[in-house]
């Protein structure tokens, strides 16, 4: 794949991110159970002239990000070298996911300054005291909650696992040249069946929630609190499935013709990120939907504790027992930062992650700007990339042929770019497998063939230097 099909790769694979992203982000504009942008809205607050211009100017900078947030993503695929367009890449998801985030936290602090500003403007007695306890629900807190049926979802985690015990059969029958070890296809299948069984863990934990409480009408809170675990037991569901249907995708796309497996893969990541985010946005429009013709009719439950949300995404409250809690924007549960286990906990997951990214970033650059060389010493030929790659004894070699043009090879394993090729390829030319180390843009090359039957495609960043090594073997074998 050359640096238009890479650059065709990201662009395909990568770009889908940013409307994802602005999708999600638009979405936090929305009022949630008496909050917008993070805050508790006060009497009156939806109806105000400056409350709609906040949530006008934060959907304008959305936009406004978004557009500089493209413009960035062209200018990651304007360097001329493989490895510094996946780092680029990868610096730019990260750098919009953080980036789109900057219009909401502006949000939030105008919505913090305009709820001070009317405040202050009423009568001191009827201010609220601020409180520190945590409403709860006593009455509903001890009804037994209904019990639903889990046998769909585990049907669904099932078939995601039927994948990879298939594979063990497909791999021998329809097996293609360019296939990985068996065990890394099974890795990555098995990574996949074993996220399908979040979604029950996530019904499991959510079920033994207390009860959210939005009114002082107890059988309103167990009605509502009823809705969301039926939606949401239905959404987990469907998510199962789609993701067992996921993981067959990808054990078919190991099974094409090589020419096709990136694209294949491309086309089911995308379907499946684009089906993933209609249903999470179909399953909490019915949650809010039916939700709302019970609590349209009842006085909402007071319980004003901004301060305990930083940016009105984070939680932090010392006073507060639970480990988890209900975010203010978007779904699913938020942690409580203020427990030391939470907070070293997402301290490390973030440097694995960040090491994990950037140190396989930094890796491809290592493998693409590292020359190559072969050298040959006392009767031993040796092929480097910032490592030993291969080592031939003279006695081992049973003919050396110099080729003036790389020969027609495709990648089975190993690395594949514009100054290096390495590890396992296959030539239709000659119908062989090569172990390879080259820089395709030296020529001469070396094509070995051992005793034992293996072939080698070897070469360096000196053409020259490649030539007197073919002389000196032939010298020697002479």
């Amino acid at each position: 794949m050359g640096l238009t099909g890479m650059r065709i790769v990201m662009a395909v694979g990568m770009l889908p991110v940013l409307p994802i992203f602005f999708g999600v982000y638009w979405f936090l504009a929305g009022e949630k159970d008496g909050t917008q942008f993070g805050v508790t809205l006060w009497q009156g607050a939806k109806e105000q002239p400056k409350v709609q211009e906040i949530k006008k100017k934060y959907q304008k900078e959305l936009k406004i990000y978004t557009l500089i947030s493209l413009v960035l993503f062209l200018l990651a695929l304007l360097p001329e070298h493989e490895s510094l367009i996946i780092t680029g890449m990868m610096v730019w998801v990260f750098f919009v996911w953080i980036f789109l985030l900057v219009p909401f936290q502006r949000a939030n602090s105008r919505m913090k300054e305009r709820k001070r500003e009317f405040l202050a403007s009423q009568p001191r007695e009827e201010h609220c005291e601020e409180r520190e306890e945590i409403l709860i629900d006593v009455t509903a807190a001890g009804v037994v909650k209904m019990k639903h049926s889990r046998k769909s979802i585990y049907a669904g985690c099932v078939f995601g696992f039927l994948a990879p015990a298939a594979e063990v059969f497909f791999y021998e029958v329809w097996r293609r040249p360019w296939l990985p070890d068996l065990w890394l296809i099974e890795c990555i299948l098995l990574s996949l069946a074993g996220t399908a069984c979040l979604f029950p863990l996530y019904l499991k934990f959510f079920e033994r929630q207390r009860i959210k409480v939005f009114t002082y009408n107890s059988q309103v809170n167990l009605q509502v609190a009823e809705i969301r675990r039926y939606h949401l037991s239905r959404f987990c569901t469907s998510m199962a499935w789609l993701t067992g249907l996921f993981n067959w995708g990808i054990l078919c796309s190991f099974h094409v013709p090589y020419k096709w497996f990136p694209w294949m893969v491309e086309i089911l990541s995308l379907l499946f990120g684009m089906i993933v985010l209609a249903e999470i946005v179909r399953c909490f429009k019915k949650i809010e939907k039916h939700s709302r013709k019970y609590l349209s009719q009842e006085l909402p439950a007071e319980e004003d504790d901004d301060k305990y949300w930083i940016c009105g995404m984070i939680y932090y409250n010392k006073n507060d027992a639970r480990t988890f809690v209900e975010p203010r924007v978007g779904f699913g549960f938020t942690a409580n930062m203020a427990k030391p286990a939470v907070k070293y906990t997402m301290i490390a997951a973030w440097a694995v992650l960040a090491v994990y990214v950037f140190g396989a970033c930094g890796w491809s650059i290592l493998e693409e700007f590292t020359p190559v060389s072969l050298a040959y010493e006392d009767g031993t030929l040796t092929a480097n990339h910032w490592k030993k790659v291969y080592q031939i004894e003279q006695s081992e070699i049973k003919q050396a042929i110099l080729l003036e043009e790389e020969p027609d090879i495709r990648r089975q394993r190993g690395t594949g770019m514009k100054t290096v090729k390495k590890g396992d390829f296959y030539s239709d030319t000659y119908r062989q497998d090569f172990k390879v180390c080259i820089n395709p843009q030296e020529p001469p090359f070396l094509m070995i063939e051992s005793s034992d039957g293996g072939w080698y495609l070897l070469g360096g960043s000196d053409g020259e230097a490649t030539r007197d090594i073919v002389d000196k073997i032939r010298l020697e074998a002479d």
